[in-house]
Order: C-alpha cells, then sequence, then structure tokens
C-alpha cells in the first residue's frame, strides 16, 4: 500500500513535468543508465576524448560514471520500462517506503509500521528531491531499511532464525555497497557489532542453526555480490579492486576524501573550467574545516540542511518525547547506529541529505515511536497528546501539497532549461548534429553543458569542449557529416551560431 502510495505521488508529478538534470553528478548516472540499458557495464575510450572530459566523468581506460552502479541500474530500470529514466527514481522512492515499513515491523506493532511507511510515502522532500532527480538517495534508504530490519528478525523476533532474514540482511548490505560505500560499510559493521552481541548472549541459537540458516546464506549472497561488483570494477578500470571512483579522483580530484587527509597535487587538466571548479569550490570546504571553528561551523550547517530535509518542523514534534526516547531499551541499537553513523559524515568535507540516506529508516523508526509515546500518553489521561499524531500526518501531508503546488506552478528556468531547448531543437533536425560549447573566463563551473550519451558516435547531438582552432578541427574531421554549431554558454541567452566548414569561426576556449 504505501509502495503504490508513493509510486503514485511520483508519477503524477512526473506527468507534470519531467525533470531536467542540472548537477554535475545526476549527468554521470544519466550515462550509466544509458550505458545499462544498452545492455553494457562500460564504453570505449573515445579517440577524441579530451573534446568531452566532463565532472564526475571517466574517459580512461573506458568511458564511463564514476559511480557505482546502483543508481544507474535504476535509472536504466525506469528507462527499460517507460523510455524516461526518472521514472526509476519514482520506482526507487516505492521501494524506500515499502522497505522501510517492513523495518518497521521488527521494531513495532504492525499499524505503527504502516504509519511510519506513509511517513516515507508522502515525504515533500523525499518525493521532490528523490522522485523528481537523479542523483539518488531512494536506493541508499531501502538498503538500510533491509539490513536494520533484518537485525531484529534474526535476534529478537523468532526462536529459530530464517534464511529469508539473513537473505535481506544480505541483500540491503549489497544495495549499500552499490550505492554508498562509505556510508553503508559504517551502517554494516553497526549491525555485525550487534549481532556480534546477540551471539555473546544467552538466546543464541545453536552452531549448527547458525551456521546454516545465518552465516552460509548471507556470505554465500554477499560472496556473488560483491564477485560481480568486482567484475564490474574489471570492466570499468581493467583492475578488480579498483573502483571508477578512484580512478577519477587519480585523474581530477584535488580535494583528499577525508578530512585528516593531506592535500592533494593539482592534476595536470586539460580545461580550465574543470581545473577552477575542482581546485578551487571543491578544496575551499575542505580548507575551511581544518580549523575548529570552521569545522565546527561547516557541520553545523550540514546538520541545519539534514534537519530540513528529513524532518521539519511536523516530524520534530515526536521529538519532544526526547528524554523518554533515549531511555528505552529497544532503541539503544537505533541511537548508537545514528550516533556512530553521523559521527562518521563528519570525517569528509561534504555532507548532503543522500548520503546519510542509509541510517534515514532508523530516524524514522524513533520519530514514530515518539508518537508512540504521546498516543500512550494520551491514554493514560493527558488527553492533549493524543492531538500529536493527527497534527503531525496533517501538517506533513500539507507539506507535501504544499512543495507539489510549487512544482506544478513552478515557470522552469536556468542555464539546464536552456541547455533542454537546445537539445530539443537538435534533437528534432534531420541530420546528426555537433555542438561546440564555449565558456566567458567567469564561467560557473557549476553550469556544465558538455555531456553525452553513452555512445558518443552514434548520438544525434553530440556536446564537445571548444579547444581552439586545431584541436576543434579534429572534430570537424572526425565528425565529416554532422552540422556543426558553436554555442557561448555565458550569453544572457545562449543560441546556437552555425559554423561553416571552411571558416575560422571556431573560437578558442575552456
Amino acid at each position: 500500500m504505501v509502495g503504490i502510495l508513493a509510486l503514485l505521488v511520483g508519477t503524477s508529478m512526473l506527468a507534470i513535468r519531467i525533470p531536467v538534470p542540472c548537477v554535475h553528478d545526476e549527468f554521470s548516472y544519466l550515462l550509466a543508465a544509458d550505458t545499462f540499458s544498452h545492455g553494457r557495464l562500460t564504453n570505449p575510450a573515445h579517440p577524441l576524448w579530451e573534446h568531452f572530459e566532463s565532472f564526475h566523468i571517466i574517459q580512461q581506460p573506458s568511458y564511463a560514471s564514476k559511480y557505482q552502479p546502483g543508481q544507474g541500474m535504476l535509472l536504466a530500470l525506469g528507462n527499460l520500462l517507460s523510455g524516461y529514466p526518472a521514472m526509476g527514481a519514482c520506482l526507487g522512492t516505492a521501494l524506500a517506503a515499502m522497505a522501510t515499513c517492513w523495518m518497521l515491523q521488527g521494531w513495532l506493532p504492525v499499524r505503527w509500521a504502516w504509519l511510519g511507511g506513509l511517513l516515507v510515502a508522502l515525504h515533500g522532500m523525499i518525493q521532490i528531491r528523490w522522485s523528481l532527480g537523479y542523483w539518488g538517495g531512494e536506493l541508499p534508504m531501502t538498503g538500510g531499511a533491509l539490513l536494520f530490519g533484518a537485525l531484529p528478525r534474526l535476534t529478537r523476533i523468532y526462536p529459530i532464525p530464517r534464511v529469508r532474514d539473513s537473505l535481506g540482511m544480505a541483500l540491503g548490505a549489497l544495495i549499500l555497497a552499490a550505492t554508498r560505500p562509505y556510508e553503508g560499510l559504517i551502517a554494516s559493521l553497526c549491525v555485525l557489532a550487534a549481532l556480534a552481541w546477540w551471539l555473546l548472549g544467552r538466546r543464541r541459537p545453536s552452531l549448527p542453526l547458525l551456521l546454516t540458516r545465518v552465516v552460509l546464506p548471507a556470505l554465500a549472497l554477499m560472496g556473488f555480490g560483491l564477485g560481480g561488483l568486482a567484475f564490474f570494477n574489471h570492466q570499468v578500470t581493467g583492475n578488480w579492486l579498483r573502483l571508477p571512483y578512484q580512478v577519477y579522483e587519480t585523474t581530477y580530484g584535488c580535494c583528499p576524501l577525508f578530512l585528516w587527509q593531506a592535500p592533494k597535487q593539482e592534476p595536470k587538466f586539460h580545461h580550465e573550467v574543470m581545473r577552477k571548479l575542482q581546485a578551487g569550490w571543491g578544496v575551499q570546504d575542505y580548507n575551511q574545516q581544518q580549523s575548529l571553528g570552521g569545522l565546527l561551523q561547516a557541520k553545523a550547517g550540514s546538520a541545519l540542511k539534514l534537519w530540513k530535509f528529513y524532518l521539519g518542523i511536523p516530524l520534530t514534534l515526536p521529538l519532544f518525547a526526547l528524554p523518554w526516547l533515549l531511555t528505552n531499551r529497544r532503541l539503544q541499537f537505533a541511537w548508537l547506529a545514528l550516533l556512530v553513523s553521523y559521527a562518521s559524515s563528519w570525517a569528509v568535507p561534504w555532507t548532503f541529505p543522500h548520503y546519510v540516506a542509509p541510517i534515514a529508516p532508523l530516524v524514522v523508526l524513533v520519530v514514530v515511536q515518539g508518537m508512540r509515546y504521546f498516543q500512550a500518553l494520551g491514554r493514560r489521561g493527558q488527553r492533549w497528546a493524543l492531538a500529536i499524531v493527527p497534527v503531525v500526518l496533517v501538517w506533513h501531508i500539507a507539506t507535501l501539497v504544499q512543495l507539489c503546488t510549487q512544482y506544478a506552478t513552478w515557470d522552469p528556468q536556468g542555464w539546464q532549461w536552456d541547455r533542454e531547448r537546445i537539445r530539443t531543437e537538435l534533437e528534432n533536425k534531420t541530420r546528426p548534429q555537433l555542438v561546440l560549447v564555449h565558456y566567458a573566463a567567469d564561467h560557473n563551473g557549476h553550469a556544465e553543458w558538455v555531456y553525452n550519451l553513452a555512445d558518443i558516435d552514434r548520438s544525434k547531438v553530440v556536446w564537445a569542449r571548444s579547444m581552439g582552432p586545431e584541436r576543434d578541427q579534429e572534430l570537424l574531421d572526425y565528425f565529416p557529416d554532422r552540422q556543426t554549431w558553436l554555442l557561448e554558454a555565458d550569453t544572457p541567452h545562449p543560441q546556437l551560431q552555425p559554423i561553416a566548414r571552411q571558416s575560422s569561426l571556431v573560437r578558442a576556449g575552456g
């Protein structure tokens, strides 16, 4: 029920407007989706790859997204089912709502678990940012819910552990490995610690039951899944243990991935716009957090963003029961896992809501438990407490309606819509098209036009960086049958300028 509801909300907003990618990460995930949709794990490096370099994309030894394959596969599923990758994001949000509801059934009575699933399905920020975006969050939340939902089923609910719960836990860990490896590792270690504590207690099963129903099934599925991820690494990077992310950081990375690491030596860039963003914006957060004051300021800002995304005012109301929630023995693991996972996020320069999505189901657990407390308080004579649950639910739904209304009435503006307008215009032309993009010296690196599909040579529209007359001539010679355009991307209203094949209109650029 909650899955269908979440899907209906997401698809109704897709019917209003198909989202257009804007953030670098989204274009990267869409490249992965297009690659997987064509039955490939990666793409051959293009002979003129320097013209097609872009953020979060690797060009050597193959042409691929730098990210783990999970989100790309989800978007590819949506593309294959409907022709729109965004449908995959809607399906992912439905999965997250269903998995959270299932998880809560291991911790709470069924009707309260259902209420927690509704909170996810009708969550305005999740629907707007995840169902109508491409950079993920829904799959890590699903993986975390499977991981944390299997734990009480294995250790508390049933006297004999069930194989399906062991497999559910392993599947959750694999989803996290294929989407958010660092945060997923921390969450998985928390669960492993809880399992180890369980095995030291008196209620542990016999060794044969433990091996046949918990250890061996989980190890078999984990081995199969991790082997698949290692094969993916080998296809993309040529090394079973080397992630595409590592290749990208070696090629373009300027900022250390963890705050305790020393600054990186700036690599060689072929394009000034990429150097400015990687060495400028990409490093400034790291530099700020090298002092205690800067660290606290940055993390306070991140915490505020996480609160606005996941809780807001409506879902904060049940947390006024915090003094009692902290003493609830059944929530001890949830509090510890939340604390450890959130503390681990302080080790990296950036924190976004989808980064901590693996522990989002635990946040829902705490919120629902707070609602349960107020409901019980109301039954004990405090009549005002009975209003908390309906007020939270109505306010939560009203927030979703408000955000959906804003989405429906919003007039799409921005460089990404200019890019989409030009792309659609070129797609409707008869001949294949080539666009040479030129940036001004003060170009905003977050407004990146040069992204392509998986098969560049067969794409109707190819976007390339202008690199000066001589280098651009390579492209003109390589694509002799394409109609060619120059795009000055930083003009107030970007327009295409036709390039005559024998003229010298090609500008030197970034």
